[in-house]
């Protein structure tokens, strides 16, 4: 979900640079609408904690006792 709130950013930039090009209020709405749904991911990712990959996973309790073993 970061990936794609950093996309965003960049994609809300070049609408923010192409407003500031032309002079249409479009653009800097569109900028203003990309950064918005970018704030809405980063707080879901903040809210949902650290990264749910495999390495998070909980360990089995014979893999525990394999590993104090050694």
């Amino acid at each position: 979900m970061l990936v794609a709130a950093l996309g965003l950013t960049i994609l809300g930039f070049a609408f923010l640079v192409a407003a500031v090009a032309t002079g249409q209020i479009a653009w800097a709405w569109a900028c203003i609408g990309v950064g918005a749904v970018g704030l809405i991911l980063l707080l879901i990712d903040l809210i949902r904690g650290p990264g749910r990959g495999e390495s998070d996973a909980p360990v089995a309790a014979d893999e525990t006792e394999a590993r104090t073993d050694g």
